[in-house]
């Protein structure tokens, strides 16, 4: 029970008892266990090896709540009790670039800063200004290198988009877009990084991992395809399918990320490699080129990047 009156904590400032609501948890993911819509049932995916990962599925609602509280304090008043809710989020955003390798200290360090985070939001609405991540001065720290908070979450919308294309798993048929589109994620992860610095390499990296569990997922669900999972025997034209699309993925999940010309110079050649396989593959099962897509595919792609 709270003392009665009111207390002043050690800075100065008249302590304002929070006002506690309840927490309301849905889930949503599908009987198929394939529709993911709050971070815990990604991360349960994740962990069944799908490649996908609570990071890419938090909003910034959190931090917009919290600065909407922090707005109404006074100048010479603070909380009862931290009110961010944001443990979440912090462990799943250092758990995605780290690799796992983030210890309790960090989290501290990173909570102390969301603080001030959420502090500068709380200030921009006492100014009357709509919140804007982008002018935020704090740095987080992740893996011993800072980035601004409006970046992370400018990498965090780009790694839902890639995992969106990353965390599917078809076999059976020759879908070369699907199979280049997979291998193009990883190199659209690798070059947009280099943009955000050390982090940003921690996330090219992160999206390689998933690049590596979608590629592991296909080739299982291939096996067990070849196993008559079923009843079904898999033929040789579907391996070859699966073969050929990820010689396909291959391709693009290799680009040369050094510069805007050099990945689209690259990018068109493995455009190319591209068509020669896919007609070979047709060729050896009498398949035309208006059967297997290619002009569409290639068009398709270029609108992706």
């Amino acid at each position: 029970m709270f003392p009665n009156g009111a207390q002043v904590d050690e800075d100065g400032k008249t302590i304002v008892n929070n006002l506690w609501g309840g927490i309301k948890v849905e889930s949503r993911i599908g009987a198929d266990g394939q529709f993911i819509t709050f971070p815990d049932e990604a991360n349960r995916s994740a962990a069944k090896g799908a490649a996908t990962h609570g990071f890419f599925y938090h909003t910034t609602d959190f931090l917009k709540e919290a600065a909407q509280k922090y707005s109404t304090l006074g100048e010479n008043e603070t909380f009862r009790f931290r009110d961010i809710q944001d443990e979440g989020f912090i462990r799943d955003t250092l758990d995605f670039l780290t690799n796992g390798s983030y210890t309790e200290q960090d989290v501290a360090a990173m909570k102390e800063q969301m603080e001030d985070v959420v502090l500068e939001l709380a200030q921009q609405i006492k100014d009357g200004k709509e919140i804007d991540l982008s002018s935020v001065q704090t740095k987080l720290t992740i893996g011993g290198s800072e980035i601004g908070v409006g970046q992370l979450f400018e990498l965090q919308s780009l790694g839902k988009d890639l995992e969106g294309v990353l965390n599917q798993t078809s076999v059976g048929q020759m879908d070369s877009f699907a199979y280049a589109q997979k291998g193009l994620a990883k190199s659209i992860g690798e070059y947009y990084g280099k943009d955000y610095g050390a982090v940003g390499e921690m996330f090219a990296d992160g999206i390689g991992r998933l690049y590596e569990k979608s590629v592991q997922n296909i080739q299982k669900l291939n096996n067990s395809m070849n196993s008559g999972y079923g009843g079904i025997g898999w033929s040789q034209k579907e391996n070859d399918s699966v073969h050929t699309g990820l010689e396909i993925s291959d391709l693009f999940a290799n680009l040369d990320c050094s510069s805007k010309d050099a990945f689209m110079a690259d990018f068109n050649a493995k455009l190319s490699d591209m068509r020669t396989l896919v007609q070979q593959f047709g060729k050896k099962y009498n398949l035309s080129d208006t059967y297997l897509g290619i002009a569409g595919d290639m068009a398709n792609l270029m609108k992706y990047i």
